[in-house]
């Protein structure tokens, strides 16, 4: 879909809306409540017809018109027909002209019958010309006039090239009122709710509202899905003088108050009371008490309250919520808050409320706030957790200044933990500004990781975070750490563990296990390129020293730990061990509520999921980790490298290639080498999917080179080789190719990287075959093959390979059984794209010998332009020798001698390529 009309969460709807407008006529009624998206669904609609070449008519009602007679047919007529004169018999033009007061009537009534008439002879004539579609909004406001001519019309177009699309505002659970206005056959389609994410991705789109903003989980909870709700209350949220705090009430403008105001203006006095215990508790709502069900019944008659499944009060909308909390005054919540405070049995809501109830400092509750944090962290409920201790830190006594900056800076990182980023920069500010040097040490540190790619301020942090630690062993590990991994991810491996290993003899000065549980996971992926055998060992002794420990104490290390195991294991091959190790990760990750961490474990997730061969798997996980990753920020580069790896799953190569170059961008933006070296690899893919093999070389060639630049020399890490020697030498370049396999087998030996083995043979024999020899090639790539794989994508990778290889030896039948086993693995593993590539292989084995390559037909192009043999290879991105020895090879196929022989051939240039393995 273009972007012009990209519309978040609808495609479903868009699909159905599509097929219920079809060629020879139809009509779709959108219905749903003010609010929810009918109007932009229609907006998309009409933008995509009119791309395709159809007549959109529009009216748009409004309740305030309704009165007006004809104004819809005004609206959609008075232009076609002043555009398209002699559409119509003069007479019914005449009466047309009348209604639509373009001409003065002569004073006589209105002839119906000629209007109805009219109209639909109108329709007619300018759906022979092309197919027209109306576009009807809100035809609960229609005119009722316009609304019988238009029912008239509706009932006697079925078979024409007419189509409309309408929507009604509809209550929920109210019946649509408006269907006689579509033409047979009609779709009524209700628009729902938009899940609580794709809300927020709407606020990040359209007003820059990142998901971990402060207010941004509020506001999607309180629209209840509803997209106007949630960009009105974010509109009011900005526009207030600072921030809505947890405490307080969002504003709600009143454009909202009125769609739901009536719900609340019957209600007693008594029910408003009721109704704020409810609001107040926000979450569990307390017992109803005797004296309170008369009021609460007269709220549910008045559809402002429900019964969820069982049995429990709700609001219908949460906005309703919002509004009656809003409306109380100050004195009204806090004593709402401490009537809760007394009925709730929870620790955690009642030492809460307890806080709400009262602004006072106090110890006492103070530390209950603390304690209560706790227990919400062990209940994996970090956005609690860091509630709770905001507010702890807020009623910590003005003397004890170092405890509530400890306070501040526990909240900010369960802030963190839940992926409320702005939360938890709000909270390491206003704890760099206090005096405690060591939580100034944890703010500084923590804004580090809340940094993500973008790097430029982290130096100035580190070196203020070391200044503040001077003389104490756990700051000074805990500073050092993070400057180790600064280093590492910026290219600078030998510095980095240095620093690695001055930072782990202070953490075992202080006895911190976490810290050396740190260390040791930071040094495992670099040991697992320098130093293998040392990786396994170090992996045991972190899991003896976490041993013992409550699951529900995770942390970011001990996540960085477990990930390292998955990683050792996919790159051995135990990629059922690596599955296993990933999904228990995952859950554990999830049930803490840890979802900055839960970016990083759905991208191990999907890479296992793909090199496991489970490619639907690893396109649903992709996704989602790719839109998580993307939501948290701070850059969007390795959110789109995550979804450019789905689409390459599960998904298309043309959204595959988009996704890759924008990533590109991004990383090139942030200054980021290792996100950009992944785009750079993951278009080199979607390049050879395509066909584009020049453009492949040089992606995959910058990609390997930007990994090796960082030390990422491990041939199993991201598995480019293979398919760059590969593109090398399908580009003419053998020379380069073989250096690059030679490189690769060396470290695959150093490493003990069998399990990449199968790629490079692949790879080879395409170097071989290329060379003069498929035959022979073809016979030692079978040879090689392995009967089962822990990559079962490489060795389908492997055998198209070889049906190529089998094609170019003229043993069509052997290329034949090849193909069909390589597309019924890629069928298998359910991976779209490579599906799809060896099917269309299949399709054209039989084709003519004189099919082109890829690179053949852009050399044929480029000649019938009159480019010369240095501008090919310049715009190819290949040497010259290799130019001139394809036209050599392209003389000889087609019995010509020179160029103007080949230019003379009708039709090269637009052949398809041939199969390629």
């Amino acid at each position: 879909m273009s972007e012009e009309w990209a519309l978040l969460g609808r495609d479903e709807l868009l699909d159905r809306c599509r097929a219920g407008l079809a060629d020879g006529g139809g009509g779709v009624l959108l219905t749903g409540p003010a609010g929810i998206g009918k109007s932009a669904v229609l907006e998309v609609l009409a933008g995509q017809a009119a791309a395709a070449g159809e007549l959109v008519l529009r009216a748009n009602s409004s309740a305030t018109e309704a009165a007006l007679p004809y104004l819809a047919l005004y609206d959609l007529f008075a232009r076609a027909i002043a555009e398209r004169p002699g559409l119509l018999a003069p007479h019914l033009r005449a009466v047309l002209d009348v209604a639509l007061l373009r001409t003065p009537g002569d004073g006589r009534p209105t002839d119906q019958l000629a209007i109805r008439v009219a109209v639909l002879e109108l329709l007619r004539a300018l759906a022979e010309r092309q197919p027209v579609l109306l576009v009807l909004d809100d035809v609960n406001c229609l005119d009722a006039a316009s609304a019988e001519v238009l029912a008239f019309a509706a009932r006697r177009l079925t078979g024409h090239r007419i189509k409309v699309a309408a929507t009604e505002r509809v209550a929920d659970g109210g019946e649509p009122g408006c269907l006689e206005l579509l033409p047979e056959p009609r779709t009524e389609l209700p628009v729902a709710t938009l899940p609580g994410p794709v809300i927020g991705e709407l606020l990040w789109a359209r007003l820059g509202i990142t998901p971990g903003a402060a207010n941004s989980e509020r506001i999607q909870a309180a629209s209840g899905g509803n997209p106007y709700y949630a960009m009105e209350l974010a509109r009011a949220a900005r526009r207030a003088p600072s921030p809505p705090s947890p405490d307080d009430p969002l504003p709600v403008p009143g454009r909202l108050r009125g769609l739901l105001a009536d719900r609340l203006a019957a209600l007693p006095e008594q029910a408003v009371c009721a109704l704020l215990l409810l609001a107040a508790a926000a979450r569990p709502h307390p017992p109803e008490a005797p004296e309170q069900r008369e009021a609460l019944a007269a709220a549910l008659a008045a559809g402002v309250l429900t019964r969820g499944l069982g049995g429990e009060l709700r609001f219908a909308h949460p906005l309703l919520r919002e509004i009656i909390y809003a409306d109380a005054t100050e004195r009204q919540r806090r004593d709402c808050h401490a009537q809760l405070a007394e009925q709730l049995g929870d620790p955690l809501e009642r030492a809460r409320h307890r806080a709400l109830a009262s602004p006072d400092r106090g110890a006492a509750l103070a530390a209950e706030l603390a304690a209560a944090a706790q227990v919400a962290v062990h209940r994996g409920a970090p956005a609690l957790a860091a509630e709770l201790s905001q507010l702890a830190a807020d009623r910590t006594p003005a003397e004890q200044g170092d405890l509530a900056a400890e306070r501040l800076l526990a909240a900010a990182r369960h802030a963190h933990d839940a992926g409320l980023l702005d939360t938890a920069k709000q909270a390491c500010a206003a704890v760099l500004h206090g005096p405690d040097p060591a939580a100034r040490v944890g703010a500084r540190l923590l804004l580090v990781e809340l940094a993500g790619n973008d790097r430029a301020g982290v130096p100035a942090l580190l070196d203020a975070a070391e200044a503040d630690a001077a003389g104490q062993p756990r700051l000074r590990a805990a500073v050092q750490i993070a400057r180790a991994d600064h280093a590492l991810c910026t290219g600078r491996t030998e510095y980095g563990l240095a620093v690695l290993a001055e930072a782990e003899y202070h953490a075992e000065r202080s006895g911190d296990l976490d810290q050396q549980i740190e260390v040791i996971a930071l040094r495992a992926p670099i040991e697992m390129q320098l130093a293998p055998e040392r990786v396994l060992p170090a992996l045991r002794r972190a899991g003896a020293l976490s041993a013992g420990r409550p699951a529900a104490a995770i942390t970011a290390a001990g996540v960085q730990l477990r990930c390292c195991l998955v990683i050792s294991l996919l790159r051995g091959g135990e990629t059922a061990e690596a599955i296993e190790a990933v999904n228990r990760l995952r859950a554990d990750v999830e049930a803490a509520g840890r979802v900055k961490d839960l970016g990083q474990v759905l991208h191990l997730a999907a890479s296992v999921h793909e090199r496991a061969g489970r490619c639907a798997e690893a396109h649903q996980v992709g996704l989602a980790g790719g839109r998580l990753r993307l939501e948290l920020g701070p850059t969007p580069g390795p959110g789109l490298v995550l979804s450019a790896a789905a689409e390459l799953n599960g998904g298309t190569v043309e959204r595959a290639t988009e996704l890759a170059d924008a990533a590109l961008r991004a990383g090139q933006q942030a200054d980021d080498t290792e996100w950009s070296a992944y785009a750079l690899g993951l278009r080199g893919r979607a390049d050879l999917l395509a066909g584009r093999i020049p453009q492949a070389a040089e992606h995959l060639l910058r990609c390997r080179e930007l990994l090796r630049g960082l030390g990422y020399t491990d041939p199993a890490l991201f598995l480019v080789d293979a398919d760059l020697v590969e593109a090398l030498a399908l580009a003419g370049q053998a020379e380069r190719a073989a250096t690059v396999l030679a490189e690769a087998r060396a470290e695959a030996a150093r490493l003990d990287r069998r399990v990449i083995l199968p790629g490079l043979a692949r790879a080879e024999a395409v170097l071989a075959g290329l060379a003069g020899d498929p035959r022979g090639a073809a016979d030692r790539l079978r040879a090689e093959l392995p009967a089962g794989h822990p990559y079962p994508l490489e060795a389908a990778r492997a055998r198209l390979a070889l049906a190529e290889l089998e094609r170019r030896s003229r043993r069509r039948a052997a290329a034949r059984a090849e193909l069909a086993t390589a597309l019924q693995a890629f069928t298998a593993a359910h991976c779209l794209p490579w599906a799809a590539y060896a099917r269309e292989r299949l399709l054209r084995l039989d084709g003519p010998s004189t099919e082109l390559t890829e690179l053949e037909r852009q050399i044929v192009q480029l000649v019938r332009g009159g480019a010369t043999n240095r501008q090919i290879a310049a715009a190819l991105h290949v040497s010259v020798k290799s130019v001139e020895a394809g036209l050599t090879r392209l003389y000889r196929r087609f019995g010509v001698r020179d160029r103007s022989g080949l230019m003379e051939r009708r039709g090269l240039a637009e052949r398809r390529p041939a199969a390629r393995g």
